[in-house]
């Protein structure tokens, strides 16, 4: 199979909404453009929200399908023509069609980007599989998600590269934002499902009945939106939630964390979590829920409940009720976020893309690379399920 050792790249999506896979590629893009190499986005739609894209460098060279089916696809595959082809699909979507349209292609990465075992059948798992044979690398966004791709969706570990996302570290413009008085968490997430906000709405109850003035942010929006409000109308602390909506702009979000006093998320399933990196930017003492990404991307840098434990997660919040408490495991959070550089995910995916494709979990050659981490299956973590610490 020839390589495209020099080639430019080809990043594509099925939409550029407001979300973190988006934030993921719009860094990867502008940090490949800063090192000269020539990008190009191709976007197979639009959907309801796509102000994210307009953060993409002017370098970048984007594309934004429509038509039917079949000439997108068409489309797709004149585009990519001489490109190193990078796959980026959200929400545990496989999208056949379009590995289909790229089966011939020489140089195709994916990256999965979550565990998305809670969307997943095991029959998608199987179509994942056989539609995966002819991509080159899988790369896999923590130790958490590889061992998925691995023990569930069934791909040979040596196809899998671990690069872990980041968050850029340019200066942020200056935006102030007021805050009132008591203690005030901050929960960053799409409200779906999956991120179990219900948990922390129930927790802030438990903490208000107990006496301390607690107020919570929630910044995203999604389906649960309604019946969240409901819930929390019941349990009486709505007028104590602050409701953002969706907000993506780094100085807005900067703002609001750097107003807070802890960062929380009790979300079921996560990749490398960008909400817990820009916490960690912050300096703010992370709560979270006890699941390997969340192990595996702080470290010893938080404190960590059950996923539907609303009391534990109150006991959490409690132990840092101290300032001088929070000053510090803040300044260890800080401190875990040099494990996340840009610079370490920039070259990672640079190496994938100039590394030899994989066949049948061997490399096809013996380089070995510092940055980039080809995943290797550990029987005993597994068996634990504890996330490897990087």
């Amino acid at each position: 199979m020839p390589e495209l050792m020099d080639a430019p790249v080809c990043l594509v999506l099925r939409y550029f909404t407001v979300g973190g896979l988006e934030r993921v590629v719009s860094l990867l893009a502008n940090e490949l453009v800063a090192r000269g190499v020539s990008v190009r986005v191709v976007v197979l739609g639009t959907s309801r929200r796509n102000a994210l894209i307009t953060e993409l460098d002017d370098a970048v060279e984007t594309h934004v399908l429509d038509g039917p089916w079949v000439l997108r696809l068409r489309r797709l595959q004149s585009l990519s023509k001489g490109h190193v082809v990078h796959l980026h699909f959200g929400d545990g979507k496989i999208y056949p069609s379009v590995r289909w349209a790229l089966r011939n292609h020489p140089k195709l990465v994916i990256t999965y980007h979550s565990v998305y075992r809670h969307i997943r059948s095991r029959s998608a798992n199987r179509i994942d599989r056989f539609a995966s044979r002819r991509c080159s690398n899988v790369v896999a966004v923590s130790t958490a998600v590889a061992r998925y791709c691995t023990d569930e969706v069934g791909l040979s570990p040596g196809l899998i590269t671990v690069v872990n996302n980041a968050i850029p570290d340019s200066p942020v413009p200056v935006f102030e934002h007021t805050r009132g008085p008591g203690l005030w968490l901050i929960d960053l997430a799409g409200i779906q499902p999956h991120k179990n906000h219900v948990t922390i709405v129930r927790g802030l109850a438990i903490l208000r009945g107990r006496g301390h003035d607690v107020r919570l942010r929630i910044i995203g929006d999604g389906p649960e939106v309604a019946d969240l409000f409901r819930i929390a109308s019941d349990l009486g602390v709505a007028a104590q939630v602050d409701w953002y909506g969706a907000v993506w702009r780094r100085e807005i979000v900067a703002s609001l964390l750097r107003t807070s006093d802890i960062f929380v998320s009790a979300s079921r399933f996560e990749g490398t979590p960008l909400t817990a990196l820009e916490a960690m930017q912050a300096s703010l003492p992370l709560v979270l829920s006890d699941i390997p990404a969340h192990r595996e991307t702080s470290d010893g840098a938080a404190s960590f409940f059950p996923a539907d434990d609303a009391e534990q997660f109150a006991a959490r919040v409690e132990e840092l009720l101290d300032a001088d408490v929070r000053a510090r495991r803040g300044r260890d959070a800080l401190e875990r976020l040099s494990h996340f550089s840009v610079e370490r995910f920039a070259t990672g995916y640079l190496q994938v893309y100039h590394s030899p494709a994989r066949t049948n979990g061997r490399r096809l050659d013996s380089q070995q690379h510092a940055e980039r981490r080809p995943f290797q299956r550990s029987s005993a973590r597994v068996a634990s399920g504890q996330a490897p610490r990087t």
